[in-house]
C-alpha cells in the first residue's frame, strides 16, 4: 500500500513539474514530495523489520545465543538510523509545509 502511495505521489510530482509553467500552477509539488518521502520511509521500515530474528532465550546454547545476538545487531543499528532519519524527515516536513503555507 505504501509503495502504491509513493508511486502515485511521485507520478503527481513529476506531472506537476512537467505541466506547470509558473509557480501558481505547482501548488501540489511540496505535498507530493512530502507524501512520497513518508510513504517510501514507511515502506522501507516495514520491509526491513518484517523478518527480525527471535529474541535470545536463556534456554538456548551459548553458541546459538551469540549467533542470535550477532544476527540481531544490524537491526539495532538500522533502528538507530531510522530514528535519526525520522527525526530529520519530521523537521524537513515541518519546514516544507511551513514554506508551502506561506507561498499559497
Amino acid at each position: 500500500m505504501f509503495l502504491i502511495l509513493a508511486t502515485l505521489a511521485l507520478g503527481y510530482g513529476i506531472y506537476v513539474l512537467l505541466a506547470s509553467s509558473s509557480q501558481a500552477e505547482d501548488l501540489g509539488l511540496i505535498p507530493a514530495l512530502i507524501l512520497f518521502t513518508w510513504a517510501t520511509m514507511a515502506h522501507s521500515f516495514i520491509n526491513l523489520f518484517a523478518h527480525v530474528p527471535a529474541r535470545v532465550q536463556n534456554e538456548m546454547k551459548f553458541a546459538l545465543r551469540i549467533r542470535t545476538r550477532l544476527s540481531r545487531f544490524p537491526y539495532y543499528c538500522f533502528l538507530v538510523l531510522f530514528v535519526i532519519a525520522t527525526g530529520f524527515l519530521l523537521l524537513t516536513s515541518w519546514q516544507l509545509s511551513s514554506a508551502w503555507r506561506m507561498m499559497y
